[in-house]
């Protein structure tokens, strides 16, 4: 790519893709990105060869596309590779949203030892800059490698903080990522009824904000908060309603989370088949989408798995098979039935 072509199009990326990326309607990017996906491997690679903080600044803006579109391992090694180029600038905000980016992706993969020092340089950075923004990023990122260590209070501890500095900008975006983390540190804690107002509260800043993604999210929170308390007809309509939104938008490892939670609800209901079925096409995207499963799910995950098995002995693997051959239309509406 000869270097004006590169310049113009970092130039798109950095002025009109950057705020939207983060933003409530990241789809209309993600889908630009997915036809242009070459030509932002050629910015990149030229990038690193000439001038690796620019590349830096691109890929610490396009990350969620990598993220959200099944390009997770592609996307970790842009970012490596990038962070790792000998280069003579100072600390930036570009390397640090760029860490902070790596990490993030390296928390989905369930990857927690690569992520914490990748969190801990993106805050140390951050903070040195005075970035507040990236200071309360940093923060959850650091939360999210908490989760992944089970250490809860530690979770809880680095939600608040990043909260406290996502008030004090008066920043829906960085507001709600706080909060929703706080609460799912919370509901770790075992506290289902002091969660479930957190959670509306979260829904509602996510409908302010026309966050189509937040609201999906908090839907099929509810959802299993509502089969933990043993209410299966309101977890149900909460998993299919989040579940229709993710449909949509085509969210491929959050539909798995709204199949697994189905298939919970199945199994308490008696219903093996249905159960198996479910959580197969759950490990199906999961496996597609590059990504390990929440260390909170795991335990849910093993008993309803290891109960439809028991229940459907000989006949599991054909049904398991079925669910494999379905489609991505056709297993979201077995889902919906």
């Amino acid at each position: 790519m000869e270097v004006d072509r590169v310049h113009a199009f970092v130039s798109t990326l950095l002025e009109e893709a950057a705020p939207e990326l983060i933003g409530p309607r990241p789809d209309v990017w993600f889908d630009r990105l997915e036809l242009e996906v070459d030509g932002l491997d050629e910015a990149l690679g030229w990038c690193l060869e000439h001038d690796p903080e620019l590349g830096r600044s691109v890929a610490g803006a396009v990350w969620p596309f990598w993220m959200n579109r099944g390009r997770i391992p592609e996307g970790r090694q842009w970012l490596d590779r990038l962070l790792a180029a000998p280069t003579s600038d100072p600390p930036s905000t570009a390397r640090a949203r760029a860490l902070y980016g790596a990490g993030t992706l390296a928390f989905m993969q369930g990857d927690g030892e690569a992520a914490l020092p990748l969190h801990q340089e993106s805050l140390a950075i951050a903070e040195e800059l005075g970035d507040q923004e990236v200071v309360a990023d940093a923060l959850i990122g650091l939360a999210r490698v908490a989760l992944l260590a089970g250490d809860i209070a530690e979770m809880r501890r680095r939600s608040e903080q990043s909260l406290s500095v996502a008030r004090a900008l008066a920043d829906d975006r960085t507001t709600g990522q706080a909060l929703h983390h706080l609460v799912e540190a919370m509901r770790r804690e075992g506290d289902l009824e002091a969660v479930i107002p957190l959670y509306h509260q979260s829904l509602e800043l996510q409908r302010r904000r026309g966050n189509e993604r937040g609201v999906a999210l908090e839907l099929h929170n509810l959802g299993n908060v509502e089969r933990k308390r043993g209410n299966l007809d309101k977890a149900a309509e909460l998993l299919r309603e989040s579940l229709a939104i993710y449909g949509t938008l085509g969210v491929s490892r959050n539909i798995a989370y709204c199949f697994l939670g189905l298939g919970h609800i199945a199994a308490a209901e008696g219903d093996p088949e249905r159960a198996a079925r479910l959580i197969e096409l759950a490990d199906k995207l999961w496996a597609e989408a590059g990504v390990a499963l929440d260390p909170d799910y795991r335990d849910d995950y093993e008993r309803s798995k290891r109960w439809a098995e028991g229940e459907l002995g000989d006949e599991h693997h054909a049904v398991t098979a079925s669910a494999r051959a379905m489609t991505l239309d056709q297993a979201l509406a077995y889902a919906r039935a």
